[in-house]
């Protein structure tokens, strides 16, 4: 094997190393963190944003008047539909395996219904309002077919604080999909840059393979036979 050959190797190892770690640690990963009160003290106006990595801001409502009347305004960062919309079962936390089927029955189902569903279609702000309950916590999420799996979900609580250790998952904050495709390609092509370095040095090494002279070892008897001379036929006549 040629010494270029070598450097090449080793290039080709280190960038696919590299890009193994970067994926390894996490781009665009999901992290939890601790639910948090985004709006101290008594609220009666809750303002959340629909964002573009399919998320709520703020995701987390504290210390909201309880049996009040509460103003929603629900802004859409997007041009994707998404609905704020408050189950109405108190204390309970959705199961993340729920499917998009269960997550509409829950949501407009006879059985807790909903505290409140605004629904917004296109980059704006739509207002809503509600009767709050009594204290208690309960949780938010949009409606919409995969975008709670998505992380599009939320928790708001009525007259008191939303318990320690409740949480949340924070949004992605990583470029999204495209760059994993791209990262997945230059992967692909790096594969097979040593799948080929792989296979042409192995050919120039067998071209460049001493003789068994050049090594000492003997050269090998050759297969060809002599020709045997006539036989004799005595003088002629």
């Amino acid at each position: 094997m040629s010494r270029r050959d070598s450097q090449r190797r080793a290039v080709a190892f280190l960038l696919a190393l590299a890009l193994v770690s970067a994926t390894f640690f996490g781009l665009g990963a999901v992290h939890e963190v601790a639910a948090q009160s985004d709006h101290p003290g008594t609220l009666t106006t809750i303002a959340v944003t629909a964002t573009t990595s399919y998320s709520f801001t703020p995701n987390t409502f504290e210390q909201v008047a309880t049996n009040s009347t509460i103003s929603v305004s629900f802004t859409d960062a997007s041009s994707v539909s998404h609905t704020f919309t408050i189950i109405g079962r108190e204390g309970w936390v959705i199961p993340s395996s729920y499917t998009d089927a269960e997550i509409l029955a829950l949501a407009y189902g006879s059985t807790y219904r909903n505290l409140v569903n605004v629904n917004v279609s296109a980059p704006g702000t739509v207002p809503g309002s509600f009767t709050s309950p009594g204290p208690g916590w309960y949780e938010f999420l949009c409606t919409e077919a995969g975008h709670f799996s998505l992380g599009m979900y939320g928790f708001v609580a009525f007259g008191e604080n939303l318990p320690a250790n409740l949480t949340v998952a924070a949004a992605s904050q990583g470029p999204g999909a495209a760059l994993f495709i791209i990262i997945g390609g230059i992967v692909s092509l790096v594969v097979i840059a040593l799948v080929l370095g792989f296979v042409v040095g192995k050919r120039r090494g067998a071209e460049m393979e001493m003789p068994p002279e050049r090594l000492g070892y003997a050269e090998p008897p050759s297969t060809d036979k002599p020709l045997s001379s006539p036989p004799d036929e005595g003088p002629h006549r």
